[in-house]
């Protein structure tokens, strides 16, 4: 059976008008729209796999087993039950006890955690991967995170990150607080000490996940229109072997 720890930190992340994430994400601007049933959730992870489809180009996604993987805003928890199936041993989090009570009914093999990843607050160093899938942008201090994360992971460890493309609609949502642009996320990243970084733009149809996830193709570019969906994928390393290998022992 699935252990759910609500260790929870003091602070959520602010939004503009100063509600907190959770309350104004999931019972205000969500609300109406937002669908946490299972059969969204199997749309959800039809995108997830979309996704992991091009960026197991850029890190063996797929591979995971005999890993170890922290997720952060894990939501309902659809990337953390495909990542279970690609092998990882999988501990998600996510700020919203909402969000982590849903994820917990919906998956019991998976360990869920409330958690705000500007706040450090594992022992646990020793992660090959941390993802975090369209979170950064919600945070207040991504750098900090950033940093949390990198103290996670051991040497060789790879981070991976979406995250929106710095185009005016993506300011529509008023919980992205923190769009920048790729090169600004790199230097961020060099700040933190990560290498081997790798920052790609793609582009997606909206809605056509819905009905199979090899129609969520990524296309190899970016498209500034609010008619397609266009993340930042980016892929670093703390130390150790090129991306994609194992450190030599």
């Amino acid at each position: 059976m699935k252990k759910v720890v609500h260790k929870s930190s003091d602070e959520t992340p602010s939004i503009k008008g100063g509600a907190s994430f959770e309350e104004f994400y999931f019972e205000g601007y969500y609300s109406g729209i937002g669908d946490f049933s299972s059969s969204r959730d199997k749309e959800l992870t039809n995108w997830f796999k979309g996704m992991f489809e091009y960026i197991n180009k850029l890190y063996p996604i797929k591979k995971g087993r005999g890993r170890k993987l922290i997720e952060f805003g894990c939501a309902t928890g659809a990337a953390a039950n495909l990542l279970a199936d690609y092998g990882f041993n999988v501990f998600s989090t996510d700020i919203s006890k909402y969000a982590v009570n849903l994820a917990a009914k919906n998956y019991e093999d998976i360990k869920f955690s409330v958690h705000d990843m500007q706040k450090f607050f594992l022992k646990d160093r020793n992660f090959d991967v941390a993802c975090a899938f369209d979170v950064i942008e919600h945070l207040k201090d991504p750098e900090m995170a950033l940093r949390n994360t990198y103290k996670l992971l051991k040497s060789g460890g790879t981070i991976i990150l979406t995250t929106p493309n710095d185009y005016k609609h993506m300011s529509n949502d008023p919980t992205h607080i923190n769009v920048k642009k790729p090169e600004e996320w790199r230097k961020i990243l060099k700040r933190v000490g990560f290498g081997n970084i790798v920052i790609r733009q793609v582009s997606l149809i909206p809605y056509l996940y819905r009905f199979h996830w090899r129609l969520n193709y990524a296309l190899p570019l970016a498209i500034s229109s609010p008619l397609v969906i266009s993340p930042v994928v980016i892929t670093a390393r703390r130390g150790g072997a090129p991306l994609g290998r194992s450190p030599k022992k």
